[in-house]
């Protein structure tokens, strides 16, 4: 089981590097394996297409099995599909970034996003368990029972535990907070067939209600996308 770990580890890291060519110590020093190990593991991946070994001397980029393991339809490919023109629209109008996330198990993992045009590269992990200070973690523990977010809640050392702002955000279906200088905001993604799911991004405060307007529009688009997917099968 940890040979299977530091596999994941390995190749995550790799496709995290957004086209920079990785060496076997670099990866090595990274996920903390021995640089024996390393090697080993990244030459079975290449071997299974994972990878691919530019040179010894420059490393190894993703290969083409990292693109085609996600050719095959599933509810999470098809929630990314519909979202993606959405969210990416929304970014380039606020000008800002814009993050739709799932929850896996206590966890967010990142299922699409735009960057805003100043950004150079995403970020450097696929998942999240900083929860309570973004839109997307507050929105999708709210879309749990009860039991599930007080777990989730007490995990990230929130006291006590927040019960009327969930059963608002649950109501309401979105969120918006202050943070610093912006106004956070989010709106969560229910539909039959998929799992929720929620997007958020932060803008200057000062254009929180055009940005509410375009987020609230954003969500009914996914939403409408959802709806005749399910339709269609």
């Amino acid at each position: 089981m940890k040979s299977l770990h530091k596999t994941f580890d390995i190749l995550e890291y790799v496709i995290l590097q957004n086209g920079r060519k990785v060496t076997p110590s670099n990866a090595a020093e990274a996920v903390g394996v021995n640089l024996a190990t390393c090697t080993r593991i990244m030459g079975e991946l290449v071997d299974r297409g994972y990878l691919v070994k530019v040179s010894r001397k420059e490393g190894y980029l993703p290969g083409p099995m990292t693109v085609s393991i996600g050719t095959r339809s599933h509810p999470y490919e098809r929630l990314a599909k519909a979202a993606a023109e959405p969210v990416r629209q929304l970014s380039e109008e606020l000008r800002c970034q814009v993050n739709l996330a799932v929850l896996h198990g206590e966890r967010r993992v990142m299922l699409c996003y735009h960057l805003n045009p100043a950004a150079t590269r995403p970020w450097d992990h696929f998942i999240f368990s900083d929860h309570w200070v973004t839109a997307t973690g507050r929105l999708l523990i709210a879309s749990l029972e009860d039991r599930d977010a007080r777990k989730i809640v007490s995990s990230i050392g929130i006291r006590p535990y927040p019960k009327a702002g969930l059963d608002k955000i649950r109501a309401d279906g979105f969120t918006v907070f202050p943070e610093g200088a912006l106004s956070v905001m989010g709106h969560l993604i229910q539909a039959p067939g998929y799992p929720a799911a929620a997007f958020g991004f932060g803008v200057p405060k000062q254009n929180e209600k055009y940005a509410f307007e375009r987020s609230a529009a954003t969500a009914e688009t996914i939403r409408r996308k959802l709806s005749m997917q399910n339709k269609a099968y």
